[in-house]
């Protein structure tokens, strides 16, 4: 759609002053009321229209400028103290893994001297059918 273009918005308000300016010249000519004539009115209010649209346009365009520079600041704040950080996150890795390796491996409960080692358990396939 053409109309969602702000140049094309901008080219219809100037139109539509045009026609506005030319419908008060003709009115002014014949001498009646400019303020209760009807055309002049939907001129008006077609022109206030247009310029909501335009604002619209220009705040939306705002909007996205402010948001391409946050995320532009948002990038190089990333990118500049990732450097220094960096160095202490080595050192406290290979810590972490000192750690993991001064502790016992977990294995699995071994039966008692005296217990009998426990026998599986049996598949309701391997049961003896009643």
């Amino acid at each position: 759609m053409a109309s969602k273009s702000r140049e094309v918005r901008m080219e219809q308000r100037r139109v539509l002053e045009k026609k506005l300016e030319l419908r008060l010249q003709k009115l002014e000519a014949l001498g009646a009321a400019k303020e209760k004539d009807p055309m002049v009115k939907n001129l008006r209010s077609q022109i206030r229209e247009t310029d909501i649209r335009i604002a619209a346009f220009d705040k939306n365009i705002a909007k996205i400028e402010a948001l391409k520079q946050a995320k532009a600041k948002k990038l190089a704040e990333k990118d500049a103290p990732k450097e220094a950080p960096a160095a202490p996150e080595k050192e406290a890795k290979p810590k972490k893994k000192a750690a993991a390796g001064e502790k016992e491996p977990k294995k699995k409960a071994a039966p008692a001297e005296g217990e009998a080692p426990k026998k599986p358990k049996k598949k309701k396939e391997d049961a003896p059918a009643q």
